[in-house]
């Protein structure tokens, strides 16, 4: 385990020095009723001149309190500078995480993408996706349902009250559903924002995305999910997302937080 994991976990423990690591993550006492947290902590890939993981927090009883890719502040140099967009997949950590979350990308786009004054700028996403890397490639053209399936739309209560969908479904993605009152679509450029995915009238992936210009300036934010009624699949969701920078350890983390049973 790197020195930085390492200081993420102790930090997480609330030890100054002297750590001991478990195979599972440090376990911490959070209080005098003995309950406690695990951090546990994907493998690291090469991401420009850095690195990316995944981590989940779970409590003592497996359920997750925060899942989070983490982006050291050197893999926001050495990335390709041109188009297409890049995909990084990232190892969940071996451990069960409570989360219907099956596997992870994070994806960089340095000349962004459609539609034109809303994402067309340098910036990363992540895909949290809810279906196996099989399955996502079984989305594709080559499917003779791939029409079909792209243009069956989810009941209204499995999408937020606020989002709307693509028209078209991306391949080995899906259909994107966005908030048309987000602050990109007003004019006032990309931040943060949050996305749903969908296909063949299913929720397949959640998709937090932060512009590079937003990761440069290593501030802080996090927000509310708005969030639907109801979800095909029922288990652990987040209710709140955000960027967080780390000064110590100089890495940035898209979490997804406060997650519930539903």
């Amino acid at each position: 385990m790197s020195n930085r994991k390492a200081l993420r976990i102790a930090r997480l423990a609330g030890i100054i020095g002297g750590v001991s690591l478990l195979p599972l993550g440090l376990t911490r006492c959070s209080d005098a009723t003995g309950s406690s947290e695990r951090l546990l902590v994907g493998a690291d890939i090469t991401v420009g001149n850095g690195t990316a993981h995944t981590e989940v927090r779970v409590n003592r009883s497996g359920e997750p309190v925060s899942m989070a890719v983490v982006l050291t502040e050197a893999g926001l140099s050495g990335l390709p500078a041109t188009m297409p967009n890049t995909e990084f997949v990232l190892p969940l950590p071996a451990e069960p995480n409570g989360t219907p979350v099956k596997h992870v990308t994070l994806d960089w786009h340095p000349g962004g993408h459609n539609p034109p004054g809303v994402f067309n700028v340098a910036h990363f996403d992540v895909h949290y996706y809810m279906i196996t890397p099989p399955q996502r490639d079984a989305i594709s053209p080559a499917d003779p349902q791939f029409g079909a399936k792209s243009t069956l739309k989810p009941a209204a209560d499995f999408i937020p009250a606020t989002y709307t969908g693509d028209p078209f479904a991306i391949p080995r993605m899906g259909v994107h559903y966005t908030d048309p009152n987000a602050p990109e679509r007003k004019g006032q450029g990309l931040s943060l924002t949050f996305i749903y995915g969908f296909y063949n009238g299913e929720m397949i992936f959640l998709e937090p995305m932060a512009s590079k210009t937003f990761l440069d300036s290593k501030t802080s934010m996090v927000v509310g999910l708005a969030l639907p009624a109801r979800y095909q699949v029922p288990g652990f969701y987040p209710t709140k997302h955000g960027i967080r920078y780390d000064a110590v350890t100089k890495e940035y983390l898209f979490e997804l937080t406060n997650f519930v049973s539903r």
